[in-house]
């Protein structure tokens, strides 16, 4: 398999905890939107083309939809990476309007048949749930928590920077399930009342992928 090259990758990054959010931690919401941005911007402007965001009142299913397809459908595009922040419940995510399901979510992005999919990382609770959902999509490989997520704060930048030095997906993912974080963060959010925590990433598809991968 031919590597691809920087200009041949694209990456969505999309951030709205703040609409949904319990009232309690606003402050913590709208720090993780910001953050969601800054840091993949940080550690991986130089490893992508492009690295286009929703967030906001533009975080909208049908914005995410027709973004993924505008960007996958551009020429230059190889390789289509999405990062998900939003509030999940089980085989749903919360956009701007409200739930949606996932399995809805994924059959309208497969009925545009865009080949150069290929990462789907979620921070959102039960992202495990819609993970397979993705891959019916077209996606190559996909990835989210068991239940509720209450590691991003470390994860998201332990995947990032493990992903931008062409480890496998699966190393990526590894990286962010340090037990020593896990316990800690999932314990910390118990103890504020969340109900159902486990933050434990797990893959659907193609572990092996790499930021050099082709999406097929």
């Amino acid at each position: 398999m031919v590597d691809l090259a920087k200009d041949e990758r694209a990456l969505l990054v999309v951030a709205n905890l703040t609409t949904y959010g319990d009232p309690r931690f606003q402050w913590l919401y709208q720090w993780l939107d910001g953050n969601a941005i800054q840091v993949a911007k940080l550690l991986l402007e130089p490893n992508y083309r492009l690295i286009d965001t929703l967030t906001g009142p533009e975080a909208t299913k049908a914005n995410f939809v027709d973004r993924i397809v505008n960007l996958a459908q551009n020429a230059q595009t190889k390789a289509l990476d999405v990062f998900i922040h939003l509030h999940g419940l089980p085989g749903e995510l919360f956009f701007v309007e409200g739930p949606v399901k996932s399995v809805d979510l994924g059959a309208e992005i497969k009925s545009a048949s865009l080949l150069p999919l290929r990462l789907l990382y979620s921070t959102a609770c039960y992202g495990a749930s819609h993970a397979p959902d993705f891959i019916k999509a077209g996606f190559r490989v996909a990835s989210g928590s068991m239940a509720t997520n209450a590691n991003g704060p470390y994860d998201y930048p332990a995947q990032l920077l493990t992903w931008r030095k062409g480890e496998t997906y699966r190393q990526a993912v590894k990286a962010g399930n340090h037990p020593v974080f896990l316990l800690t963060h999932d314990a910390i959010a118990r103890a504020f009342g969340f109900d159902d925590v486990n933050s434990e990433k797990v893959i659907e598809g193609k572990k092996l992928t790499r930021i050099t991968s082709g999406p097929d």
